[in-house]
């Protein structure tokens, strides 16, 4: 079977085996079912240290977390030190995973 189309067929198989690793990865930030881009806007993920929770809202490093609305607004941050602080978050996360897209953060004070 010495058909022009064997030789493209392996040529293109060839071709693909060494230029595929070194494309770029298919997930890049944002992420998530929002495109959230949270702690790490235009970067990759191998180029940022937090990691963000399967639905994109919540980013952590280190113990601490970050928490966006689903407009992608700083909604307020869990800190290892401050349980009242924590659990504000942990309510105010709530209320954004149920309520749909609406820009939470922005009104809400941030540095509470």
């Amino acid at each position: 079977m010495n058909s022009p189309i064997k030789y493209l067929l392996t040529a293109a198989a060839v071709t693909a085996a060494l230029v595929l690793p070194g494309a770029p990865q298919a997930m890049a930030y944002p992420v998530g079912p929002w495109g959230v881009e949270g702690s790490c806007p235009g970067v990759g993920p191998r180029q940022c240290p937090f990691g963000p929770s399967e639905d994109g809202l919540t980013w952590s490093y280190r113990g601490a977390s970050w928490n966006y609305d689903k407009t992608g607004a700083f909604v307020c941050g869990h800190d290892p030190g401050s349980s009242a602080r924590n659990a504000y978050c942990s309510a105010m996360m709530t209320l954004v995973r149920a309520l749909p897209p609406l820009p939470i953060g922005e009104l809400v004070d941030s540095s509470s």
